[in-house]
């Protein structure tokens, strides 16, 4: 006998969790996750920097951000549980005059919806952050109301609060096969049975591409590592610190305690499924941040992991239902932006799953975007 369910949701992470709490939030009560490791959040969804930021290219992103940061505040409020929310804002600092000039047109668009994003001159960004040591700057965007939260805690939230709305998280299993008839979903196998339902929702992180090849769907998402390392106590850096982004270098630092976070991607480094840390990337790292964080010389790094982005052609999130397969949605593709996107991100899913109007025009997320060659650029990647 094949097991029944209104909703079917592929993946437990913070994507997959928010799109469970906010469908069940609705009265859809019978609703079942997938995730095919032992731990709910055991993926991507751990291994997250924790950056929340409103400093986007489209307005349809920006308000997907205001949206998660207002739940983050009241993480407390809503889900009992602190997201532990840290307005410490982020420094975006670039070299380039033409980056600069995008970034200054996109500020005008932000504040517009309500952003209180600043553009700064370079001896506005050495007084104001004189850490950074960058001669060539041209100008940078500082944004406080930006800042981080505790993902493991966020994850816990929507979990939590989806089971005691009657969601059904099933752990160790692996979807199989998606079973569609006549173009209308019908369910998914999994390597436990086969579970029957009209809605199948594809929350799947980097492994998104798989399964939309379940269901005869190209979702043009690939896996890419992204290392991220932590110094012991390190004391030479203000206490209060933004996270601070080069966007040239794609090299990033926060405070986390007493110690500092440190990240970077590496355009070099090809397409994988690899989380192991490697000692190379942390070479260039290191060899990065000095150039423009001198103080960090003195640093030592005390332990460091691996998660993996699933990045879209243009670096911003697919969304919605697929066309020409009733009952099919994706939520892929955030970009390393899944974990501030992951509360709108289940909002809309949610909405859409009950036929209703989504809270932000989602056109610019849609999958036939690209077969339309209308991509939606996002400008602020890391």
């Amino acid at each position: 006998m094949a097991d029944t369910a209104d909703v079917i949701i592929i993946g437990a992470g913070l994507i997959g969790l928010s799109i469970a709490y906010h469908v069940a939030s609705k009265g859809i009560s019978h609703v079942v996750v997938i995730e095919k490791e032992s731990l709910w959040g055991h993926g991507s969804s751990g291994r997250s920097a924790g950056g929340v930021r409103l400093e986007f290219s489209h307005p349809s992103a920006v308000k997907f951000s205001q949206y998660g940061l207002e739940m983050f505040r009241h993480f407390d409020d809503l889900f009992g549980i602190s997201a532990s929310f840290n307005p410490c804002g982020y420094l975006f600092l670039t070299r380039d005059p033409g980056q600069w000039k995008v970034m200054q047109d996109l500020s005008l668009m932000q504040q517009s919806l309500g952003v209180p994003v600043k553009c700064l001159a370079p001896q506005e960004v050495f007084y104001r952050f004189p850490y950074v040591k960058i001669p060539d700057l041209v100008g940078a965007t500082f944004c406080p109301e930006d800042g981080v939260a505790d993902p493991g805690a966020v994850l816990y939230g929507f979990a939590k609060r989806a089971r005691d709305l009657g969601v059904t998280i099933r752990l160790g299993e692996q979807v199989t096969g998606i079973m569609a008839h006549h173009d209308q979903i019908m369910g998914v196998t999994t390597t436990k049975g086969v579970i029957t339902g009209p809605v199948v929702v594809n929350a799947a992180g980097p492994y998104a591409s798989t399964i939309g090849q379940m269901a005869g769907v190209e979702i043009p998402v690939r896996p890419y590592r992204r290392s991220i390392y932590i110094t012991t106590p390190f004391m030479d850096l203000p206490p209060m610190m933004p996270m601070t982004l080069d966007l040239e270098t794609t090299s990033y630092l926060r405070r986390e305690g007493d110690s500092v976070l440190l990240g970077m991607s590496d355009p070099d480094e090809p397409s994988s499924y690899h989380t192991e840390t490697d000692h190379q990337v942390l070479e260039k790292l290191i060899d990065t941040l000095l150039r423009w964080v001198p103080a960090l010389n003195h640093a030592a790094i005390l332990r460091g992991w691996a998660g993996l982005y699933e990045v879209s052609p243009d670096d911003s999130a697919i969304i919605g239902e697929v066309p020409g397969l009733s009952g099919f949605y994706c939520a892929n593709g955030f970009s390393g932006h899944g974990f501030m996107h992951s509360p709108a991100a289940g909002r809309v899913i949610a909405e859409l799953i009950a036929g209703e109007e989504p809270f932000v025009d989602i056109r610019p997320f849609l999958l036939a975007r690209f077969t339309e060659n209308q991509p939606t650029w996002e400008t602020f990647v890391i």
